[in-house]
Order: structure tokens, then C-alpha cells, then sequence
């Protein structure tokens, strides 16, 4: 694909954000990775992508401060003048039971899951309406959302707040901005590399994914003109179970 638009990747500088980044830098692209702790990471990515003759800049903040959005995206627009797409993939996954979550710890991932995301949307989409362009938000979700479990009650519900906000800024921001979600599977290990195998069995392809599956179907929604409010499923069957 030859583009010169601007995808924003919040938690860009490692795991299946970095994938991501790689991914659609080669697509042609042009990629903001942003990071809050991973600043080393997020700089190596950016010069990786440059030494590949790939477009890159870095930003850092904590999406936990939501008052600090508005500054946040002034940096993704300093980079290269604009921005068109929003990935919203970072992610904090902490595994607390209920006994042991308490209100700051809620609204912390609360904060990272469902508030930035938000306020991320609304400063893309009213930087889009400024330049009388069209763009898209892809959501990461968890195809867990189908079947949580008690060890981290927190995450599950802002992500589950952030399933629902797809559907809801579909319809408050089209037709300027497209809002769609990705639910990933098994397709990178958390490092109990036997669990993720054994599971990878039960699902119904009997298998685990790669992070290359869900590249390519962040790749599939930026470019879908025609699909918004809708969640892609990339787990093998795995919500089935």
C-alpha cells in the first residue's frame, strides 16, 4: 500500500503494539509510537523503522493522567503535521482479585482502558473535522470478554467499557471517524508457554495464533470504508468455548 497517512499507536513500543507498528510501517504508513514507561524501546523501534527507510517519531505520557490528553495528541501532531488513524492498545492487566482491588487501582485501569481512549477519539475527530478528512479507531480488546475470569475483575470491566464505547463512538462520530475493535486470542504468550499451548489445543482450530494475525486485521479495518461499530474476533474460536 502506498500512504502517506498517520496511524497513532498508544503502547506502541513493545509486544503486539510494536508488531503493529513494524506491520504497517512496511505498509506504508507513517507511525507515532506512543509509550509512557518504554522510552528506551519506543526510540530503538523508531530508529529500526528508519534505518528500513520507514517514517517514525516517538511520544511519551501516562495515560492515567486524562487530563493530559489534549497535550498528548499536540505531540502525535508535531511529528509529521497530522494524524488519521487511532490504535488504542495499551494495556494494563493487572491480575488482582476483587479483595484486592481497590478505587485506585480501578480508576487507574479504568483510565488506560476506556477514559484516554476516549478523549483520544474526540481530539482525532476534532482534528479531522478541522481538515475536512476522514479517519478510523481501531480498539485492542480481549476475546476473554466472552468468559472473564476472578483474577482480574478491573480489567475485564474497562475493557468491556471500551467494547461498548466502539459502538457508541461509531455512532456519535461517524461519519468523520469509522470506530472498530480488535479482540485477540491466543496469540502471544504471557510467558506460561505450556498453558498457552495446552489452550491453543481446546479452541476450535486447535491451534495459537501469531501477532501476524492481528496485524493483519488492524491492516483490514483501516482500509475498510464501509465497516464501523464492529468488534473482529482473532482468536481461533476461542470466545466459543
Amino acid at each position: 500500500m502506498n500512504t502517506k497517512e498517520v496511524v497513532l499507536i498508544t503502547g506502541g513500543a513493545k509486544r503486539l503494539g510494536r508488531e503493529i507498528a513494524q506491520y504497517l510501517a512496511m505498509s506504508g504508513y507513517r507511525i507515532i509510537v506512543h509509550c509512557n514507561q518504554s522510552t528506551e524501546q519506543a526510540e530503538i523501534l523508531v530508529e529500526e523503522l528508519a534505518a528500513q527507510g520507514c517514517e517514525a517519531f516517538s511520544i511519551q505520557g501516562d495515560l492515567c493522567k486524562t487530563e493530559h490528553i489534549p497535550q498528548l495528541f499536540s505531540q502525535a501532531l508535531q511529528a509529521f503535521g497530522q494524524v488519521d488513524h487511532l490504535i488504542n492498545n495499551a494495556s494494563l492487566f493487572p491480575s488482582k482479585t476483587m479483595d484486592e482491588t481497590d478505587f485506585a487501582l480501578f480508576e487507574q485501569v479504568m483510565a488506560v482502558h476506556s477514559t484516554a481512549p476516549f478523549f483520544l477519539a474526540k481530539e482525532l475527530y476534532q482534528h479531522l473535522k478541522a481538515r475536512s478528512a476522514k479517519g478510523s479507531v481501531i480498539n485492542m480488546l480481549d476475546t476473554k470478554l466472552s468468559s472473564p475470569t476472578a483474577s482480574r475483575p478491573a480489567y475485564y470491566c474497562a475493557k468491556g467499557s471500551l467494547a461498548y464505547q466502539t459502538k457508541a463512538l461509531a455512532v456519535a462520530l461517524g461519519p468523520t471517524l469509522r470506530v472498530n475493535a480488535v479482540s485477540p486470542g491466543l496469540v502471544l504468550s504471557n510467558g506460561d508457554d505450556a498453558y498457552f499451548a495446552k489452550v491453543g489445543q481446546q479452541i476450535a482450530l486447535k491451534k495459537t495464533g501469531s501477532a501476524l494475525d492481528i496485524c493483519q486485521a488492524v491492516s483490514y479495518l483501516l482500509e475498510a470504508s464501509f465497516v464501523t461499530g464492529m468488534e473482529l474476533c482473532v482468536d481461533g474460536g476461542q470466545r466459543l468455548l
